[in-house]
């Protein structure tokens, strides 16, 4: 028994060794720059992923760590602030990640300031400093938590997809539900009442299907479909009491491009708009949208309550895929009786050869932003699609410089709307990303940064796709386990109004 305790302790101390001097190592990189002028001052900034360059970001934001893309030995990175003390990061190596408490501190005494971030390099024994990266602190925060939709970027399953939230102002990412615990199947188009996780739904499809629907602490599943409509619930929007969601219902057709350039092409050829009533389980048609002389789809209440926008092209099922265009109109709607009025449009996209998808009105009511693409209304797969804002207080039309080259999609207004969160594809082409992006007070978008992640590297090794991003208030404090209980049990079957 001795010689085999003696063997273990033997085993533990060579197995640890190693460990603690590359801890000591590593302890010991401390390097301390030299007097100014003994640094080289050089003319460019440095690359650094993700780019941060010139961007504004939220008070309370996670930590924007990056990795220097730059040749060098050893780096030092300092963010350098006009209150409170500086942030200052050696790395042996070329990635930075800034203390949680640290940076959380240099939030609150620089918020609404500029900030630098400096960044030396070493190589043999001279020392550089690149031209500094000027960075924003906004005065205004973002919406803390984020819920997304994490699925791979195919075409015919859904065997791996979740729905999760993110705190923005860490790292933490949970679980809401994963299609895991409801036999696999498909979890899609979560939304909420004005951002706020007290009401909130998401669907599910396939062999335990329905609308999934919280109120508070209740939950209820729900069938929407009925004999007068097209489908179940599809594209949703709360009204902002809460009392209403407004869904479209669609007959959804996919296809396969030959071209090399194009991969899926996903078209309506029937949709029609409905309200759900929450409290007295009724579904009826929005006037004007039922029939197959138009197609509607992608509802959105304003911030009052007072007009459902929406988009409409015309139902001509034996056109070109390539020649449906939708145009964005609004209905009124009286609060007080609880009935529609007269229909207008807002935007023509089809006069300019184009097409309208995701209505969404800033929280004020100034702005109306949607995406812009060449037809359909399926814009993920669009190389050209582009986010377009319309200021609602004179009609001013512009295509903002947030866009990038590759596909723009979905997008969520924070609740005071100064920041917007959207999907796009500049990352690589091929897997959605989320960007922010903050609006100044001439109703001007700044550049945009990728999500934040610990890890700055992450999504070079991350092969999923984020879809539907939504900003909401609070965290969804409802255990996985909990949906997945009440998914299980038959859908509530909505009445026809």
């Amino acid at each position: 028994m001795i010689i085999a305790r003696n063997t273990i302790r033997s085993t533990f101390y060579y197995l640890l060794f190693p460990l603690a001097c590359l801890l000591l190592a590593v302890s010991c990189f401390n390097p301390k720059l030299p007097p100014p002028e003994r640094i080289d001052v050089l003319p460019q900034q440095p690359e650094i992923f993700p780019d941060y360059t010139e961007i504004t970001i939220p008070p309370n934001i996670a930590p924007i760590n990056f990795v220097v893309k730059e040749d060098g030995e050893n780096f030092i990175a300092v963010f350098e602030g006009n209150k409170g003390k500086n942030i200052q990061l050696n790395s042996k190596g070329k990635t930075f990640q800034i203390p949680q408490k640290k940076w959380e501190r240099f939030l609150i005494n620089n918020s609404g300031l500029f900030i630098k971030i400096r960044i030396y390099k070493k190589e043999k024994d001279f020392w550089s400093e690149f031209a500094p990266i000027p960075v924003q602190i906004a005065k205004e925060p973002i919406d803390p938590y984020l819920v997304y939709r994490l699925i791979p970027p195919g075409y015919e399953t859904w065997s791996d997809m979740g729905l999760y939230q993110r705190d923005l102002t860490t790292f933490k990412e949970s679980p809401v539900i994963k299609n895991q615990q409801i036999k696999e199947n498909c979890i899609n188009c979560h939304s909420f009442c004005c951002g706020s996780s007290e009401n909130m739904m998401f669907h599910i499809r396939g062999s335990v299907g329905g609308t999934m629907i919280k109120k508070g602490d209740e939950i209820e599943k729900v069938n929407l479909k009925t004999d007068e409509t097209i489908s179940a619930g599809v594209y949703p929007s709360w009204h902002p009491s809460g009392k209403y969601i407004a869904f479209s219902t669609n007959k959804i057709e996919q296809y396969f491009h030959a071209k090399p350039e194009k991969t899926i092409e996903v078209l309506d050829r029937k949709s029609d708009l409905i309200i759900y009533n929450t409290e007295n389980h009724t579904v009826s048609h929005v006037p004007g949208t039922k029939g197959t002389r138009y197609m509607e789809t992608y509802p959105c209440w304003s911030p009052g309550g007072n007009y459902l926008y929406f988009c409409r092209a015309e139902a001509e099922t034996k056109t070109p895929f390539d020649s449906i265009r939708y145009d964005i109109f609004r209905i009124e709607f009286d609060t007080f009786n609880e009935n529609f009025g007269k229909t207008e449009v807002v935007f023509r996209a089809s006069e300019k050869e184009l097409s309208a998808s995701f209505p969404r009105i800033s929280p004020d009511g100034n702005y109306l932003l949607f995406t812009l693409h060449k037809y359909g209304t399926f814009p993920i797969w669009h190389k050209e699609a582009d986010l377009c804002l319309v200021d609602l207080k004179n009609g001013r039309t512009e295509i903002p410089e947030v866009n990038s080259e590759d596909t723009e999609s979905f997008h969520s207004w924070s609740s005071n709307s100064k920041w917007i969160i959207f999907s796009s594809r500049r990352y690589d082409g091929r897997y959605t990303r989320l960007y922010i992006s903050y609006m100044n007070k001439n109703g001007e978008f700044q550049k945009a940064f990728l999500l934040p992640q610990k890890d700055p590297e992450f999504y070079n090794s991350f092969f999923y796709s984020y879809n539907r991003p939504e900003l909401v208030n609070k965290v969804i404090r409802i255990n996985p386990r909990k949906w997945a209980t009440i998914a299980a049990h038959p859908a509530k079957q909505a009445k026809l109004d």
